[in-house]
């Protein structure tokens, strides 16, 4: 399996199922212990996956790393019909170790900056 955003190998690993931090082993052992609830939103008309605290976290991203103009607020438009994600278990997916990101989230990614490129 190919990175879809630097090409590189990529390696199978279990993951919590939040996109953006769901492939380190600390989220797992957090997901083991019930310590997070994952939610199903939708951004950018694109959906993922995200536990309560990288939801919160999320307007830390730099507008341009989702293909956006560099100016614009850090204020991302979140569907606010999120769907709360029950029975979470641990999965598998693929991990970029040159981007350091899961497969689920690096697709989102990529979809996404398509999309805000001309925006």
């Amino acid at each position: 399996m190919e990175c879809p955003i630097c090409n590189s190998d990529m390696a199978s690993i279990e993951v919590a199922p939040c996109y953006d931090c769901g492939h380190s082993k600390e989220e797992i052992t957090e997901l083991k212990n019930d310590e997070h609830e994952y939610y199903l939103y939708e951004i950018f008309g694109e959906k993922i996956i995200l536990c309560d605290f990288c939801d919160a976290d999320f307007d830390s991203y730099y507008p341009e790393y989702f293909g956006l103009l560099k100016d614009l607020p850090q204020e991302y438009p979140f569907d606010q019909n999120r769907l709360k994600i029950e029975d979470a278990e641990v999965k598998t997916d693929y991990y970029c170790k040159k981007c350091q990101r899961r497969l689920a989230f690096l697709n989102f990614l990529k979809t996404v900056r398509e999309k805000n490129k001309n925006t």
